[in-house]
């Protein structure tokens, strides 16, 4: 009912507004009489010449009303655009370049923002004169300043993605990466940010005009009208009136649509009135209950199941894990035992009770409550996790405020949390930023404030696929020493049963949307009934790949003693690799060791390090600008996470297009079709795949598209950066076996950065081991695994076997077929 009133709401407003602004671009047309016609003595009332009366020139006020409105829409849509080329052009060069130019940017853009708006106004006014362009420069400069913020902000967050490295890293321009990467997913925020924006732009230039700084007489303009009848208003409201209403119809229509199309942008004021949540939960009841849950996702073939008939329950204290391929349902399910459901999603039947109240369909601040008092969240990536500019105690105060704790008792509760956790409490710890901390800190600093409010339920979402195994133990440990405890109930999403074989108390499997298995860990790990369960144990099974015994050629890659700084501190320091050509260099490592900086070394992405890169006995630059494209090419990346990788406006087609437009750029359009169309093929996908968004893409789907677009420079050295951390067993079995298929057959080098030790035991080759910026052990990857020298070798060891891979994998880590 609540999205029915808002869709009412934004329909109705959206109406008016459309209708106000055609009236303004079409009324001179419908005017009866001339603007500048006089028809009767100044403030004359009503009559059958002039039905509103008449100015105070003795014009008509209704001719002069439908003439004004055209010139205040489009000088402040003008205006508009010329704000928004310049300030997003400005912005997003800033947040591409950083430095010197970011901060020249920002700094002009606050000395704007300290001035007031109409001191702003009348110098620029004063500058340029009076009229439509002085008004319109003026009031691009007005809204100029929070554009570029906006902007930058806005870009910064889509710099984040990988498939923006990836274009960086084959050496695009920065107006492609802007243009092409960027801007066509700025477009939802810059939609939103312009109607916010064209308020402004039409109440600056109503503004000018009612100063006179706007159209002259004898012109007509809605602003101008008020500024000239203002000493006649008792004599003849009207003329002040009608367009004053006019200005304020605009104003309201636009600022309604805005606030029911974008919902969330309002801001709550004043106290809160409590909703009323369930009471505390009775003693045995289930913390969560589904009952044949069925949701559908709308598209242009009309609507498909993606879950279908979903029934479990969940006791407290009991620890469920939720997992099956990509693609199952998983997280859908976990999104809707908390009430959500993701854009396009609808819920068709079913229900989910959490704390004994239905989630489904509750009223937002009903539903808010509910959940901040009950259930605890944890996302799956810890590098997304934190807000980037909150310290550890403000993110967990934050927690604790939206929760209603007393200020007195936040202190003691946020330590409590972090001890619940094994991290420090101190105060240096509390004081730190979420970029000084480790992977597995930052998401046991997530877990903590989940649970800093003592939840009834606790929904973890992945939360070890971003970890090495060691940091993946401990906090598979912490959650099963919550249990011992009496923590919370634990909904745990997973992609590897095995895995969470040692916490969990029973698991259901998900497949296609529907659960085709739930039992105790240790009966489906013994005797899986379903496919998708055995399939899952199977892809635990450790097998050496075939692949070359012995180098097929000279050094494709080769580093010298590189070194490299961040921010004044050393991160890497003495490192020497080689790889031959068709060769395989995995390089493991706990969180945090410099694992993905040195590939953005490599890359080119990184430059602020020392020693030598040699391709083929080539010295190659430090940087991107210091390459030449045959270098460029020889090295592609293959970015970690499938979900980022790919952008998700463009077609797949376009996407392993590009490269062949750079790097080859003697084919025609048919000819790239038909190499598209073979690359795809190569990495087992079909051309029918070409013309589909990423969206329609699984997670092993998209990275196979990722490698196809490698592929298609024709690389020496392919640079995998956890290319399987995203991915469900299965699949991630798929892609390594693709990835030895291409060493093999292609002669290409991989250098592969991973923290699941099953990679390098698969792909075989090269193993070396990254920690604290130093290789602490290099060798062949069979001895390493077997008879490791090095303790931390010996301790990332260890910790797989403390997972229960052992279960699945008896042989060891290193069985071979």
């Amino acid at each position: 009912m609540t999205r029915f009133r808002g869709r009412w709401r934004a329909m109705a407003a959206g109406t008016v507004l459309a209708a106000t602004v055609l009236l303004a671009l079409v009324g001179p047309l419908l005017a009866p009489h001339g603007p500048g016609e006089v028809l009767d003595m100044p403030y004359a009332p009503a009559s059958g010449a002039a039905p509103l009366g008449t100015e105070h020139l003795g014009a008509d006020v209704l001719s002069r009303f439908l003439a004004g409105g055209r010139s205040l829409v489009l000088l402040s849509l003008t205006a508009l655009a010329a704000a928004y080329a310049v300030g997003a052009a400005a912005g997003m060069v800033a947040a591409l370049r950083g430095g010197r130019t970011d901060s020249a940017v920002l700094r002009c853009a606050d000395v704007l923002l300290s001035l007031p708006a109409f001191l702003l106004l009348s110098v620029t006014v004063v500058a340029l004169g009076r009229g439509a362009v002085g008004v319109g420069a003026a009031t691009a400069v007005v809204l100029l300043p929070e554009i570029v913020r906006v902007v930058r902000a806005a870009t910064l967050q889509a710099l984040q993605h990988d498939y923006v490295e990836a274009a960086l890293a084959r050496g695009e321009r920065t107006g492609y990466v802007l243009l092409r990467e960027v801007l066509p997913n700025l477009t939802p925020v810059l939609a939103a940010d312009a109607a916010v924006r064209f308020v402004g732009a039409v109440f600056v230039v109503s503004t000018a005009g009612f100063l006179g700084y706007g159209a002259q007489p004898p012109a007509a303009d809605w602003g101008l009208m008020v500024l000239e009848n203002r000493d006649g208003l008792s004599l003849q409201p009207l003329a002040v009136a009608v367009p004053a209403a006019g200005i304020l119809v605009l104003l309201l229509a636009a600022n309604l649509l805005v606030d029911a199309a974008f919902p969330a942008a309002r801001q709550p004021r004043g106290r809160r009135r409590p909703v009323p949540v369930a009471a505390d939960l009775a003693a045995g009841s289930a913390v969560l209950r589904l009952r044949g849950l069925t949701v559908q996702v709308h598209g242009p073939d009309g609507p498909r199941t993606v879950v279908d008939g979903i029934d479990l329950d969940l006791a407290p204290g009991r620890i469920l894990a939720l997992v099956g391929p990509s693609g199952s349902g998983k997280t859908t399910v976990a999104l809707a035992a908390l009430g959500e459901l993701r854009p396009g999603l609808s819920l068709r039947t079913g229900e989910a009770h959490l704390a004994g109240r239905p989630v489904l369909g509750l009223p937002a601040r009903a539903l808010r409550r509910l959940r901040s008092r009950h259930a605890g969240y944890v996302p799956q990536d810890p590098r997304t996790s934190l807000a980037p500019t909150m310290r550890v105690a403000d993110h967990l105060g934050e927690y604790l405020r939206a929760r209603s704790v007393p200020r007195k008792q936040r202190p003691e509760r946020i330590r409590a949390a972090l001890r619940t956790v094994r991290l420090p409490c101190d105060d240096d710890f509390l004081r730190r930023l979420p970029h000084q901390l480790s992977g597995g800190q930052r998401q046991r600093v997530a877990l903590a404030a989940a649970l800093a409010h003592r939840p009834d339920l606790l929904v973890l979402d992945e939360p070890t696929s971003a970890l090495d195994p060691v940091t993946a133990a401990a906090l598979l440990a912490d959650i099963r020493r919550l249990r011992e405890d009496g923590g919370p109930a634990v909904l745990l999403v997973a992609h590897d049963l095995a895995q969470v074989a040692s916490v969990a108390d029973e698991v259901a499997v998900l497949d296609s949307g529907r659960v085709v298995e739930h039992g105790q860990v240790a009966d489906v790990l013994a005797r899986p009934a379903s496919a998708a369960a055995r399939s899952l144990v199977d892809a635990g099974r450790v097998t050496a790949l075939p692949g070359p015994r012995e180098p097929v050629g000279p050094a494709a890659l080769t580093v010298r003693g590189l070194e490299a700084r961040r921010g004044g501190r050393t991160v890497l320091a003495a490192i020497d690799l080689s790889v031959e050509q068709g060769g395989c260099l995995s390089v493991v490592g706990p969180s945090g060791g410099g694992k993905t900086t040195l590939l953005r070394c490599l890359t080119g992405l990184h430059a602020d390090w020392s020693g030598a890169l040699l391709l083929s006995d080539e010295e190659t630059g430090h940087g991107l600008h210091g390459r030449s494209p045959e270098q460029l090419r020889r090295l592609q990346l293959v970015p970690q996470d499938p979900y980022s990788s790919l952008n998700p406006r463009h077609s797949v087609g376009r996407i392993v297009a590009r490269p062949l437009s750079r790097f080859r750029p003697e084919l025609d359009a048919a000819q790239v079709r038909r190499e598209v169309d073979r690359l795809l093929e190569r990495v087992g996908l079909t051309s029918e795949h070409a013309g589909r968004r990423p969206a329609q893409l699984s997670g092993g789907q998209r990275q196979r598209v990722a490698l196809a677009r490698a592929l298609a420079a024709e690389p020496a050295v392919l640079l995998c950066d956890e290319v399987t951390s995203a991915l469900d067993a299965p699949t991630a079995h798929t892609v390594i076996s693709l990835l030895a298929e291409l060493r093999r057959e292609l002669g290409v080098a991989l250098i592969v950065v991973t923290h699941d030790l099953t990679v390098p035991a698969r792909l075989g080759g090269s193993l070396a081991v990254l920690a604290d910026g130093r290789i602490r052990e290099s060798g062949p990857a069979e001895r390493l695994l077997t008879t490791p020298a090095d303790p931390l070798t010996r301790e990332l060891l260890a910790a797989v076997a403390k997972l229960p891979a052992s279960a699945v994998a008896p042989a060891g880590i290193t069985e071979r077929p």
